[in-house]
């Protein structure tokens, strides 16, 4: 629970738009969370992020009230002539936000009703530097908002940095992990193999917005409202060529054709594994800015402080 995760903020696209707002029917923000900062509501999630990745890595549930569970799932695959075995992460939306908004419901929730223990509060808190009072205050808090917001028929999603998103728009809700949770989870060997994986990553440069239809979303913990441009939509003899060469390659999706799909899966973890480079060198980067700053406050011994190189923490 010692790992510290700073998001890059230099990685973030120039097309992309962030603004902070208000809540709806003159309430605000801060009127849900009393006496908690940004600064406080962001190491309370960094912390839950941590919580999850260390619990999963162990094969073990964890339960986050009001919101949902994760777990592992051992999943089993046959690619080509070969069959593959394989830990897969899973997440199960809280009765309460699916009842409270007709969202889709998971038929396979919790299989065999397997019983998850909740989210510790004080380990939670220890990682933080807060109160648990805080760290629940926050968590009740953040769910609530999400709840307010799908009542008022907007999408959201709740980044949970080095872990994935979780998506909510309409009535569906998904789930996408980040290539290296993939990877520390079900082995890359496996991610290279299986298109199921495949299917489930997200890349951590691309803005979450782009994942929605209407190019639009509210991200938690920050409470910002996102924004993309859509492309235009194509014509309609475009969309009808295009209709009759899917036809003629068969039912399957590309990804799943033969020479073609492999070559594509390839292509997409590159790009997985370049992103997650990007992000290693961003985060050194902002680490000897950091060390960097403090050392100059030191005087003369920060002087000397500043000509050493610090090395990426991978």
């Amino acid at each position: 629970m010692s790992r510290r995760v700073i998001f890059a903020d230099d990685m973030k696209p120039a097309y992309m738009r962030r603004t902070k707002i208000d809540f709806w029917d003159g309430m605000k923000h801060g009127s849900l969370m009393p006496k908690i900062t940004a600064r406080d509501q962001k190491s309370v999630w960094d912390a839950v992020s941590v919580y999850i990745q260390d619990h999963l890595q162990l094969r073990q549930g964890v339960r986050i009230p009001a919101l949902g569970s994760f777990d592992v799932v051992t999943k089993c695959v046959k690619v080509r002539n070969e069959r593959i075995i394989f830990p897969m992460p899973v997440f199960y939306l809280a009765r309460n936000l699916i009842v409270s908004h007709n969202l889709m419901d998971n038929k396979e929730y919790l299989p065999g009703h397997k019983e998850l223990e909740p989210l510790k509060f004080p380990e939670v808190a220890a990682a933080a530097s807060v109160s648990w009072k805080k760290v629940e205050s926050c968590i009740r808090g953040t769910t609530s908002l999400i709840s307010r917001s799908l009542g008022k028929g907007e999408n959201i999603a709740l980044v949970l940095r080095d872990v994935g998103v979780i998506l909510i728009e309409g009535t569906k809700v998904q789930v996408k992990f980040y290539y290296e949770f993939l990877e520390m989870l079900a082995g890359k060997e496996n991610l290279h193999k299986v298109p199921q994986l495949m299917d489930m990553m997200v890349s951590r440069v691309d803005p979450v917005a782009s994942l929605t239809f209407s190019g639009r979303a509210i991200i938690f913990p920050e409470f910002e409202m996102e924004t993309v441009p859509r492309p235009p939509p194509r014509r309609d003899h475009l969309k009808a060529r295009h209709g009759d060469q899917q036809e003629k390659e068969g039912a399957l999706p590309a990804l799943r054709q033969g020479k073609k799909a492999s070559y594509q899966r390839s292509r997409i973890l590159r790009r997985a594994e370049a992103h997650y480079r990007a992000y290693l060198q961003a985060e050194a980067k902002q680490e000897t800015w950091a060390e960097q700053k403090q050392a100059g406050a030191g005087g003369s011994e920060g002087k000397e402080q500043r000509n050493i190189s610090v090395k990426p923490k991978c």
